[in-house]
């Protein structure tokens, strides 16, 4: 490697950092392109480690002038260091960026959750009743110490490393205090109770941070009989400290990854690989932010997780493609219909959007522009003759909106109707940004044989509340040519809408 360290192998250096990280030339893509990102920072800290031995002329190193070799060291990190991220980084960042683009990231879903303790827990009982029979059943004992440390993995949503290197001395030194007596006043009743329920005691975890851990009664149950069949029995060496112990190991551990995996896979979940230690915690910061937590709560949370505020709230997020559909498509359609004043002062969580006609609207999107001149004037035609009828059964707000956007009636229309009281009809709203327009609505009368025909056929779109679509109506409109000859199909999609609305 101190050979390797010149600048005039830079160049080979970059292409050897090509081959590990798998990158392909013609398509300019890398199998790992966070390794490649990586390879950097491993050069870094080898440079550094070179630099720090020959600066101590340690005899390690078969090198006679200390001096070059140190000058050739530093020039090479030099070089490492300003040009890596355009060799490598730049490219390899692009392709993990679109990689990451294209997979979404999944969660845990409750159901597979629910299934993975459950799961755990009934292994952990088996192993219970066996051990009880026989302290030195090996295939029971190793089951409930990875059966305990699943479900201490699962309820906590702790990084692996920080449950499985859990010792004996720490979980049997007591934390807590219950004669504080001031803070438990504090508290409500259930409260209380949950700190009765359970244990907590504080571990080592990542950067030598203490990690606070919380045991239910029944898991407490599973450690003390893990710890009682350590006395009788010789499976667990008496100098191994840790209480997840590796049988016959007198410093080892199990591997928390792996049961984690075995569990997932065993317990019929429908995605046992997002049944992780990461995954999980991912999951509980998800829930969390669908809460109105204050300051103070997000802080002692983060630190329960074993990180700080910031981290949470960069990488413990809402996955971005839900949260931009369920929350920033909600204020796009709020603006797209002009209700930014309604909503002025409101958090986004308070906003909440009518959706109900939305396929309404986006049907008489689609309908044809295309509709001759004669048609709307037989249309408008229509809404004179029938304006004594009663509409507020057939014709909804969605639908006025939407003919207030096509304009189907003229100004003669709303001319000859000053005499007739719509009070009861079309809203007030309605009326004057109709006048302003200039344009009427149109509106449908249907007879008696019209409206029983419509009914039967469409009884399970009613019955079921479910819109027609526009090729349902067609086809319904074909069937009885003659009788709706001059209705449009949006006027029998509204009037189905209308009837299953109507009902109680």
């Amino acid at each position: 490697m101190l050979e390797a360290f010149n600048t005039t192998h830079y160049d080979k250096i970059v292409h050897a950092a090509q081959i590990i990280s798998g990158y392909d030339a013609t398509l300019k893509q890398f199998k790992s392109p966070s390794l490649a990102m990586h390879l950097k920072t491993i050069l870094l800290a080898a440079c550094l480690a070179a630099k720090t031995l020959l600066l101590k002329q340690d005899p390690v190193l078969p090198v006679t002038d200390y001096t070059q070799a140190l000058k050739n060291v530093k020039n090479f990190r030099l070089l490492v260091d300003e040009r890596w991220k355009f060799d490598m980084g730049s490219l390899a960042l692009k392709d993990l960026n679109e990689k990451q683009g294209k997979t979404p990231q999944k969660l845990p879903v409750t159901s597979d959750v629910i299934k993975f303790r459950q799961y755990a827990v009934n292994t952990a009982e088996q192993s219970v009743a066996i051990l009880q029979e026989n302290a030195n059943d090996l295939l029971a004992f190793k089951k409930l110490t990875e059966a305990t440390l699943v479900l201490t993995i699962l309820l906590n949503r702790k990084r692996v490393g920080e449950v499985q290197y859990i010792k004996v001395d720490s979980y049997s030194q007591i934390t807590i205090s219950n004669d504080q007596e001031e803070c438990l006043n504090v508290l409500t009743e259930s409260e209380k109770l949950l700190s009765a329920y359970f244990k907590r005691i504080i571990t080592i975890g990542k950067g030598s941070k203490s990690i606070p851990i919380l045991f239910p009664k029944n898991v407490q149950t599973y450690i003390s009989t893990l710890m009682s069949s350590r006395e009788k029995n010789q499976l667990i060496p008496k100098e191994n400290p840790f209480l997840f112990a590796l049988i016959g190991s007198k410093d080892k551990w199990i591997d928390g990854s792996s049961a984690l995996r075995k569990f997932a896979e065993r317990c019929g979940a429908e995605n046992p690989k997002t049944l992780t230690s990461s995954r999980l915690r991912q999951q509980i910061a998800t829930v969390l932010q669908l809460l109105h937590l204050n300051e103070t709560e997000k802080e002692q949370v983060a630190s329960f997780m074993g990180h700080t505020k910031k981290t949470h709230e960069e990488f413990y997020r809402l996955p971005q493609d839900l949260y931009q559909t369920a929350k920033i498509a909600k204020l796009l359609l709020m603006m797209d219909k002009g209700e930014g004043a309604e909503f002025q002062g409101r958090k986004l969580d308070e906003i909440d959007v009518n959706l109900e006609s939305l396929d309404n609207e986006c049907c008489a999107e689609i309908e044809s522009d295309t509709e001759s001149i004669n048609e709307e004037n037989s249309q408008a035609d229509d809404c004179l003759e029938n304006n004594n009828h009663d509409f507020s059964s057939q014709v909804s707000e969605e639908t006025t909106r939407v003919e207030q956007k096509k304009g189907r009636v003229s100004d003669d229309c709303l001319e000859n109707n000053n005499n007739h009281d719509f009070g009861s009809h079309v809203s007030e709203e309605t009326t004057r940004t109709e006048q302003k327009k200039g344009r009427g609505s149109q509106r449908g009368s249907w007879n008696q044989k019209q409206k029983s025909v419509m009914k039967e056929y469409f009884k399970k779109h009613i019955s079921g509340k479910i819109t027609p679509k526009k090729h349902e109506c067609l086809q319904f409109q074909s069937k009885y040519q003659d009788m709706f000859m001059n209705k449009s199909w949006v006027q029998i999609k509204v009037f189905v809408y209308n009837t299953f609305k109507n009902l109680k």
